[in-house]
């Protein structure tokens, strides 16, 4: 029988611990001074607890004997934890290792002022830039750093810590990479390298040698945090749905955990030693289903889409030729041959800015959809064989356009002109700094990370000093369009690139922006209504994002497993002033769009209160006012939880009442956590959410620069996010036929936390739980000060 522990707990002492756990009183957690993590990348909860239940006829012990000797028979299961956010390695990772809500919320990002990259999963501009002396951390470390949320491994002073390669990765332990290919290189090696980013054999060398270096670090009773990171777990699962294939990995697994765990109980502080696996996300594999794919950048290339100039971070599949072997690229732009007005513009002005990765979802990014009618307008301006009076009703029409942004634009550009005064100080600040550091290292200074430090802050200098040239470059061009004045008699001479900023999307659209959204010209040309004016809609090419997205329908779909619809629902968070529940309270407000008639708004209040309303047909008007009809509750709305048998609610409850009313984030993880959606409702909130006060940043940092920092985290944040249809995927390099994540289904959120050693009691946990308790939860049992005290589950 499994015994519960108590929902969310405080700190508690550990004599209340063992009697949770049904241990005797003189049986006290002891104290833990060192932590052994296992990573798995991918690693399905469900797939792993059975597998280590099942028995291996050939032996009559578990199939995995090691998992379940370390951890069933002497350790904790966390039974139900689960992804918070979406399930997708860059934010699931960044808050395990940190114990903080994310600011990263997908695996690659773009800033909308600028178009600068944020690459999360590719090592090797890392790599290279580290052999460069120009990096010295992953991308992800850095923007953390910049935020100020510091990582677990930073609790340890850096000569206590052996970390292994990762997403969140402080440095590069250079020796173990020289020796694999100094000793192991080969062509195999090099094209595996190049093709797949890190994929076997290169995986495969670095974990062996990896493996020795950690085993080697526990034998100094000085390290007191180490890491192992495998990626192995999640590639097989993208690769096949053969339970074979996937029970192989998971054998790997184990030997791996088993050698791990011999080498603790062999160290100095064998019994001082948590050991920890855990994995990210699951992976909604299923034998006998294979995932199918669905082209996002097809979708947004085509006239129905907007014909826009796609950027991805890879090459797509139909591309991957020689180029796409290129490991180091970060932006590929793929033209639309049915371009409205930019034909010969892909380069300059691409239009869509699609994140993929995790394949169950894509967060989009489009061009604000006022600044595509000004560029559109400016066009025509050009023309000198532009009747007079279509020349003067496009100078009211893009006048007017312009006017109605002035008052935003206004307060933009005069807090960007701030933060660049700011930026720059900063920037002679630290090039001063720079030039007082030490030009060589001492063995003891090297040891204690010191020349990391010196390298970390010169990166951070040159980080600054390209943002101060982008963000001030699209100030200029913002000013210069709040300075524009056209002359309605005689055709525009000035510069289309030095009011429309290239490689750049402007402000985020609105909800009524993307209902509505300026595409391109229409195919008869510009039209006057009745009195002169500009007639917009019949103008120009409109696109409903909503409608066109829930429309689309798979042809040919031989899997009776699979929907025809490919895209399940549409995210998107609504703006301050929209987002009131029934009582007018104020609160934050996300949009879950099925169709017109299956929608829902899920709320949030700022002390972790969520409430969900069913809805239909939310629109945004022109004066900026949502608008939507209230409905019941009722099967096939978004996320599916009316219907869904495994939504537990107290005794007695009525389901809609109950799902209607506000909850603490608690009630609904208990709630819903069985549901085919787990926990979605709580991850949309985590998702979606602003990012502003999530961004502490550096201790004494100028309050100046602290808002721009949380400009620049605002600035990546997506119009709205596309989530797939079970067993559909969006990667367009190569459509997984395996399983895939990144969506709010239970077998993709579904993770693994088990625990070991040091003194912890063992039993299984029932009680869900999910990222936020990771971190607060180790830093305690080490006696350290956990970032959410509140999400402690063990402690000393």
């Amino acid at each position: 029988m499994k015994r519960r522990l108590s929902p969310i707990l405080p700190v508690i002492c550990s004599l209340l611990i063992a009697t949770s756990f049904g241990f005797a009183q003189e049986n006290p957690t002891k104290h833990v001074r060192r932590l052994v993590i296992l990573k798995v990348d991918g690693l399905n909860a469900d797939l792993l607890h059975r597998t280590m239940r099942e028995t291996d006829a050939a032996t009559g012990k578990s199939r995995l004997p090691w998992l379940s000797h370390i951890f069933a028979e002497h350790g904790t299961i966390f039974e139900n934890f689960y992804t918070r956010g979406i399930s997708l390695s860059a934010p699931s990772w960044s808050m395990l290792d940190t114990g903080r809500h994310a600011i990263i919320r997908g695996n690659v990002e773009y800033d909308r002022y600028t178009g600068h990259v944020y690459d999360y999963l590719n090592f090797f501009p890392f790599y290279l830039g580290y052999a460069r002396s120009r990096q010295v951390d992953m991308p992800g470390v850095e923007v953390l750093d910049r935020a100020g949320i510091p990582l677990l491994i930073d609790a340890f002073p850096y000569s206590q810590r052996f970390q292994s390669f990762q997403l969140f990765q402080r440095g590069v332990r250079w020796p173990t990479l020289e020796h694999v290919l100094e000793h192991r290189f080969s062509s195999k090696v090099l094209f595996s390298i190049i093709e797949s980013a890190g994929a076997p054999p290169l995986d495969e060398l670095l974990s062996e040698e990896t493996e020795k270096e950690i085993k080697q670090a526990m034998r100094k009773p000085e390290i007191f945090y180490l890491d192992f990171y495998t990626g192995d777990i999640d590639h097989e699962g993208h690769a096949t749905n053969q339970p074979a294939a996937l029970l192989d990995s998971l054998r790997r697994l184990d030997g791996l955990a088993g050698r791990i765990w011999t080498a603790i109980q062999a160290s100095p502080l064998s019994n001082e030693t948590l050991f920890v696996t855990v994995s990210d996300h699951g992976m909604n594999n299923v034998p006998g289903v294979f995932s199918q794919a669905f082209s996002l950048p097809d979708f947004f290339n085509s006239p129905q889409g907007g014909a826009h100039h796609v950027v991805t971070n890879r090459h797509q599949l139909s591309d991957y030729k020689i180029m796409g072997l290129n490991p180091l690229v970060q932006r590929v732009t793929t033209p639309s041959t049915a371009s409205f007005y930019l034909a010969s513009d892909a380069a300059h002005y691409p239009t869509a800015w699609l994140d993929l990765d995790g394949n169950e979802r894509a967060s989009v990014q489009l061009r604000n959809s006022d600044l595509n009618k000004i560029h559109i307008l400016l066009l025509q301006l050009v023309r000198p064989e532009l009747p007079q009076n279509v020349r003067t009703a496009v100078v009211a029409c893009l006048t007017e356009t312009v006017d109605r942004h002035r008052a935003a634009w206004t307060g933009t550009a005069g807090q960007l002109e701030e933060e660049m005064r700011a930026l720059q100080q900063a920037i002679q600040a630290r090039k001063k700094m720079i030039q007082t550091q030490p030009k060589t290292w001492r063995t003891g200074q090297r040891e204690e990370g010191a020349d990391k430090a010196a390298r970390r802050n010169a990166d951070e200098l040159e980080n600054w000093q390209r943002e101060y040239s982008e963000y001030s470059s699209y100030l200029s061009h913002l000013k210069a369009l709040l300075a524009l004045h056209l002359d309605a008699q005689h055709p525009f001479r000035a510069k289309i690139s030095e009011l429309i900023p290239e490689l750049a999307l402007g402000d985020n659209n609105t909800v009524g922006d993307l209902q509505n959204y300026v595409a391109g010209p229409a195919a008869g040309g510009l039209v006057l209504d009745s009195g002169g004016r500009l007639d917009q809609q019949r103008s120009f090419i409109h696109v409903n994002y909503f409608a066109q997205l829930s429309e689309q329908r798979a042809r040919n779909n031989p899997q009776p497993a699979l929907s025809s619809r490919p895209i399940d629902f549409i995210a998107m968070r609504l703006p301050k002033g929209a987002n009131a529940d029934d009582s007018g309270a104020p609160a934050h407000a996300y949009w879950l769009y099925g169709d017109e008639e299956n929608q829902l708004l899920i709320l949030s209040d700022d002390s972790s209160h969520i409430a969900v309303k069913p809805i239909q047909h939310l629109t945004q008007d022109e004066h900026g006012r949502i608008n939507w009809a209230p409905q019941q509750w009722r099967a096939g709305l978004p996320l599916h939880l009316f219907e869904d048998e495994n939504l537990h609610l107290p005794a007695a409850t009525e389901r809609a009442a109950w799902l209607s009313a506000w909850h603490t984030e608690r009630e609904w993880l208990q709630a819903v956590h069985m549901c085919g959606y787990s926990n979605g409702v709580i991850s949309i909130v985590e998702y979606l959410s602003p990012v502003r006060d999530d961004v502490p940043g550096p201790p004494g940092l100028d309050l100046i620069l602290l808002r721009y920092e949380r400009r620049r985290r605002e600035l990546v944040q997506a119009d709205f996010h596309v989530f797939a249809a079970d067993h559909w995927n969006f990667n367009a390099r190569n459509f997984n036929p395996g399983g895939n994540h990144g969506a709010f289904f239970r077998i993709s959120t579904h993770s693994v936390w088990m625990v070991a050693g040091g003194g912890v009691p063992t039993g299984v946990i029932d009680e869900p739980y999910d990222s936020l308790n990771f971190a607060s939860t180790l830093l305690a049992l080490t006696g350290r000060t956990p970032p959410m005290p509140e999400r402690v589950v063990i402690s000393q």
